[in-house]
């Protein structure tokens, strides 16, 4: 009979700091020697529905301290739903294996097949603790002050930004107008990134839209004419589901659902650059990096970069000290400088929750946010990069 594994596993849209929660987990499983045997599943659950486990005792630390450096998901990612028959399947695979521990890291649908996954074990009197360690760009998991990969993908937003701005702004006798297309689904954490390096109304962005207000085109072009008025030139940053005041998608397209029922929605950013230029008569481009924003190594926060980490290091301690049915929480005290500190919330109370941004953190119309959300969001993103120059 084989030694109890631990297995770890990855899902959802990849961050740039995924794989350093998976070295965390193997800091203390691997370099700790806290569980028997570790092993991968390759390319999360869809891993364990088609038997594909790869070991991970082998690794040395500085194999695992290079993993920790790199974007992507290193054991491969999925966005699978299980359905109902799909549980016991798993649950063989782990039986076969003699699997006992599942660390998955992954968002709020994430957390959910961790909880049904867990519950099904029970159910069918197999031993298998799971715990859950958050991660998403989008920084929509509750029950957490904040999520793993935000503060990079926070970061890359608050730099491009201001380059972007400067680039419009030394072209605006011809290019006036840009819009930045950000992901999010439906909530506006990343959009309100872009202002977290904003020093005076020179810098973008100018405008700014997100998910939590309705967006309504007469006033979002009167924001843009105002902008073009103070400065000759306008930066607009827009979640890419925003919706307007009837609660449609303002995006030109959707293309289905995925697994989970989420719409892709697509070209919000050339929908408002069209609009712009046949409502005022300027040119408009959209600008959406896509998959960028969410592997770029350059523009890793290490603030982001560790606490990823050691969400993972804390996973591992709690399950081999016998926790379960739980996703990690990161924590910030109320007082003094920041700090994070960690701790577990029951999976049930993440799963399939969405936490959009608070009211109290964007400013009236679509100014921009304001100072609570500068002060919660700016030590998540590291140093601040030396300014810019600029002459015109």
């Amino acid at each position: 009979m084989s030694e109890p594994k631990l297995v770890v596993g990855q899902s959802g849209g990849p961050t740039p700091v995924i794989n350093a929660s998976l070295a965390g987990v193997l800091d203390e499983a691997v370099t700790g020697r806290r569980f028997p045997e570790v092993y991968g599943l390759r390319h999360g659950i869809e891993g364990a529905l088609g038997d594909q486990l790869i070991p991970l005792d082998g690794l040395s630390r500085e194999q695992i301290d290079t993993l920790a450096r790199t974007p992507a998901a290193a054991l491969g990612s999925c966005r699978r739903k299980l359905g109902p028959e799909d549980y016991g399947r798993v649950l063989d695979t782990f039986r076969r294996h003699d699997v006992h521990w599942l660390c998955y890291t992954g968002g709020n649908d994430s957390m959910d097949t961790c909880e049904r996954l867990r519950a099904a074990a029970q159910q069918a009197g197999y031993d298998l603790a799971v715990y859950g360690v958050p991660k998403t760009i989008d920084n929509d998991l509750v029950e957490t002050d904040h999520s793993p990969g935000y503060g990079s993908a926070a970061r890359y937003w608050a730099i491009v930004t201001q380059e972007v701005t400067l680039d419009v702004a030394s072209m605006r006798t011809y290019d006036r107008v840009v819009v930045l297309e950000c992901m999010g689904r439906d909530a506006g954490w990343l959009t309100a990134a872009t202002a977290l390096l904003k020093r005076d109304e020179r810098d973008g962005p100018h405008v700014l839209l997100t998910p939590e207000r309705p967006f309504d085109a007469g006033a979002f072009l009167k924001a843009v004419e105002a902008a073009l008025s103070r400065t000759g030139y306008c930066v607009v940053a827009t979640a890419e589901t925003i919706r307007d005041t009837s609660g449609q998608f303002v995006a030109g397209a959707t293309s289905g659902a995925d697994h989970f029922g989420h719409p892709i929605v697509t070209a919000v950013g050339e929908t408002l650059a069209r609009m712009v230029s046949q409502c005022l008569s300027v040119k408009a481009r959209a600008v959406k990096p896509g998959t960028l924003q969410r592997s770029s190594a350059l523009h890793v926060s290490p603030v982001d970069r560790e606490e990823a980490r050691e969400a993972g290091r804390t996973a591992a301690r709690r399950l081999a000290g016998g926790r379960s049915g739980e996703m990690v929480a990161l924590l910030r005290p109320e007082m003094g400088p920041y700090r994070c500190e960690y701790g577990g919330v029951p999976l049930p109370a993440v799963a399939n929750r969405e936490r959009r941004l608070p009211s109290e953190f964007l400013a009236p119309g679509y100014a921009g946010v304001t100072a609570p959300f500068l002060a919660y969001g700016t030590p998540l993103i590291g140093p601040k990069p030396e300014p810019y120059f600029r002459l015109v």
